[in-house]
């Protein structure tokens, strides 16, 4: 003889409590992924992992215990470079750097790179020495940044001013977030404005 077993129809209130739970699992893995994003995004504004070493300049500069002061020479040129480096974990591609604007006693004219097995090299026209294009820079990784600028715009300061360049503008992109740091030279340049006889467009 078969035997055969019915089974009724679940209640309503089951199929409604199994409807919550999928809901409610369902919201809590959407907050668990945006935490996780919005961890990322925090992470990714407040984080800034490049530093700055070995430091090297032109001549003639005056130098201090942590200052260099190159001569003002009108139409002359000075120019210094220094590692740039990626002391975090996570890679990033450099877009720009900024050093000073058109109007400062030094003037910007162009920024160079060479890898950082020919980190020193600052003598214009070395072959070491390549036009700034963007590149990038994985964890750890560093890279040799020489910065060439020209004396100009004496006869905006008057005489016995001065003006002091502490730190440079770095733009990078990381995790698909492109953002703008300061970072501190190790040195400052401290730039004087030159007497009235060694600015001739200060006499016009």
């Amino acid at each position: 003889m078969t035997i055969i077993r019915r089974t009724g129809r679940p209640m309503a209130s089951a199929v409604a409590r199994s409807a919550w739970s999928e809901r409610l699992l369902g919201l809590v893995v959407y907050l668990i992924i945006l935490a996780i994003l919005a961890t990322l995004v925090v992470f990714a504004v407040r984080y800034q992992p490049l530093t700055i070493g070995n430091f090297a300049s032109s001549e003639p500069v005056r130098t201090g215990s942590n200052m260099i002061g190159p001569v003002y020479t009108e139409g002359g040129t000075f120019s210094f470079g220094f590692m740039l480096i990626n002391d975090g974990p996570v890679p990033l591609t450099v877009e720009r750097i900024q050093f000073t604007g058109n109007d400062e006693l030094l003037a910007p004219l162009r920024v160079e790179t060479a890898k950082g097995r020919d980190g020193g090299a600052i003598a214009s026209g070395d072959p070491a020495l390549q036009k700034f294009l963007r590149f990038s820079l994985d964890g750890g990784g560093r890279q040799w940044i020489v910065v060439r600028t020209s004396f100009a715009n004496c006869d905006r300061y008057p005489a016995r001013t001065f003006t002091t360049f502490w730190r440079l503008k770095v733009t990078y992109r990381m995790l698909a977030y492109t953002k703008s740091a300061w970072i501190e030279l190790p040195k400052d340049i401290r730039v004087d404005s030159p007497p009235d006889y060694a600015c001739p467009s200060r006499a016009v």
